[in-house]
């Protein structure tokens, strides 16, 4: 199981594109026509191998627009993992009473399929498999970021080491996900810990919004040079993009 790609939500597209490729050090790698079946405009960033996206809603009475009007503005919105077989997932989500919201079935062979927010708990998760054997190499093929930034240099010196989600019962919701994606739970301290290919899933109780939502990225980045720009630039402010707080180390 592999944290492929983390989606944001945002009223400006433009703006927080630019916030995210000042600070990733690259450019847009992909607009995706396809996500106007939502209602949506996008832009994505490739992260290592990885992607980080934005959305935005272009129509009335899109679901992003409804999460907006929830989180009170900008948000993190989506989390998408890849796997050798989504089906699996649907499958085992019809046992655990998860929703699908949406799937698609391509003809290159590429599944995947969003899950309830209200069932699955904190954000829309995905679960997509690309029909390729080597889908655990850092850059295989990945449907939803066009095949431009494979032709290019790659972003390597970045790498998205997970999520933090506050949640009003970060053991119950932990639980929940680790059952769903079959992956291991450890207790510590203060949170809950969810341990993937390459990435953590970290669960913290937060009873002030009243609601579970991702509200952190932890990213590692090895260029001492463009560290020193960031820290310029924020100075000793948190960065905050979409509204969530983005961990560089």
């Amino acid at each position: 199981m592999r944290l492929r790609q983390i989606c944001f939500v945002a009223d400006n597209l433009e703006s927080a594109l630019s916030e995210l490729t000042f600070l990733f050090n690259t450019e847009i790698c992909f607009r995706d026509p396809g996500v106007g079946h939502f209602g949506l405009s996008n832009g994505l960033l490739e992260v290592g191998g990885d992607f980080i996206e934005v959305v935005s809603p272009k129509e009335e009475d899109t679901t992003a627009g409804r999460f907006l009007e929830k989180m009170g503005g900008d948000s993190s919105y989506m989390l998408i993992f890849q796997c050798q077989n989504a089906l699996e997932y649907r499958e085992k989500a019809k046992e655990l009473k998860i929703r699908e919201i949406w799937k698609s079935d391509l003809e290159n062979g590429v599944q995947a399929t969003h899950f309830h927010p209200k069932d699955i708990g904190g954000v829309i998760m995905s679960i997509d498999s690309m029909n390729v054997p080597n889908w655990k190499d850092r850059y295989s093929y990945w449907q939803w970021s066009g095949n431009d930034w494979m032709n290019n240099e790659q972003n390597n010196q970045y790498l998205i080491k997970g999520i933090t989600l506050n949640c009003l019962d970060p053991k119950s919701l932990s639980q929940k996900w680790s059952e769903f994606l079959n992956l291991p739970l450890n207790k510590k301290p203060k949170s809950y810990e969810i341990e993937g290919d390459g990435f953590s899933l970290i669960f913290i109780e937060d009873l002030t919004k009243g609601f579970d939502y991702m509200a952190e990225i932890h990213v590692s980045i090895n260029n001492d040079d463009h560290k020193n720009k960031i820290a310029k630039h924020y100075g000793d402010e948190d960065i905050i993009i979409c509204g969530t707080k983005i961990n560089l180390n």
